[in-house]
């Protein structure tokens, strides 16, 4: 029994002197217990002085123990838009690969106009979701040359899921002839994908927008066999036939598709109305309008055509 109570206690006379030249090695280690105290103290007091008197930011010193600690005290400069002071923060760490301290620096690069070199930094680091931000806000702002630096960006790292943001972007403006090069080296190289028919309604738009009405025809109907559900084509087809080609007939054979296969759809029943009333067929037109107040009973402008045409068809019996 006595034996037994030696050793329990050379077992914890042992593990205390353990602990204790563990504490203290960890003591004498730059980046030991003390150092860690010594940052927590530090973030305490930034918190602190945020806090309690803001607009102080620059008045503050990363501690010399933990250099990183400069990410947390520039991303505090950026929210106070003290720029200048965020840049000299965190520069001393752009030699670290580091994704918070490159990220860090890219929003100060961003925030300072300095966008294209953002960007760079953003598609290094995979950051999609930061770029889609971007690319918004630059679309936003109607800054044209960013919004497609973003999109490029995005493209170049997933150029399936980019195409059709990069090249709707190019033809807004007016970048067709890349945009149509865009679109069909991704129907190339990605044949089974799930926004194939999205990329042929895109190539159809840009070649109405140029004036080849025969071709966008042609890519509108390929587009509706791939993809029969695709109301856009559909609509876009409709259009074509209605105000560029002079196809009456044919634009209300695509409307009805519309209204057939998307019931809900308020925009259908107007165009298939409008067309009815442009060759005359003032009865179809009045029932299509009633049908879609049926959907929208407050739509003004199937309310005024349903009193002007009832008006017609009383005063000419």
């Amino acid at each position: 029994m006595g034996n037994s109570n030696n050793l329990k206690t050379k077992i914890k006379v042992s593990l205390m002197v353990f602990v204790f030249l563990f504490l203290v090695w960890s003591a004498l280690q730059p980046t030991g217990i003390m150092a860690t105290l010594r940052d927590n103290i530090w973030t305490v007091k930034l918190l602190n002085r945020v806090l309690t008197a803001p607009g102080q930011i620059t008045q503050i010193s990363v501690p010399q123990t933990n250099p990183h600690s400069a990410v947390i005290l520039a991303r505090q400069a950026i929210k106070e838009e003290q720029l200048e002071f965020a840049e000299r923060t965190i520069l001393p760490l752009l030699a670290y690969q580091d994704r918070a301290v490159q990220g860090t620096y890219a929003e100060v690069l961003y925030s300072t106009g300095r966008k294209s070199e953002a960007f760079s930094i953003w598609e290094k680091f995979n950051e999609t979701i930061i770029l889609e931000r971007a690319a918004n806000q630059a679309s936003g702002e109607g800054d044209d040359q960013h919004v497609v630096e973003a999109y490029r960006s995005l493209y170049r790292l997933d150029p399936e899921k980019y195409t059709s943001s990069l090249a709707f972007t190019l033809k807004a403006q007016g970048q067709n002839t890349e945009a149509e090069e865009l679109l069909l080296l991704s129907r190339s190289e990605y044949p089974n994908s799930e926004y194939g028919s999205d990329w042929l309604r895109y190539l159809a738009d840009s070649y109405v927008a140029r004036g080849d009405w025969q071709q966008a025809e042609n890519i509108y109907l390929q587009t509706i066999q791939e993809n029969p559900s695709d109301l856009r084509a559909w609509r876009n087809l409709g259009l074509l036939y209605s105000n560029q080609m002079n196809m009456p007939e044919k634009a209300i054979e695509c409307f009805q598709q519309m209204v057939s296969r998307f019931p809900g759809e308020t925009y259908g029943y107007s165009y298939l109305a409008q067309s009815y009333e442009k060759i005359g067929d003032f009865e179809n037109a009045l029932a299509t309008y009633q049908n879609l107040l049926l959907i929208s009973p407050d739509d003004s402008t199937a309310l005024q055509a349903v009193e002007r045409l009832s008006s017609e068809e009383n005063s000419n019996p």
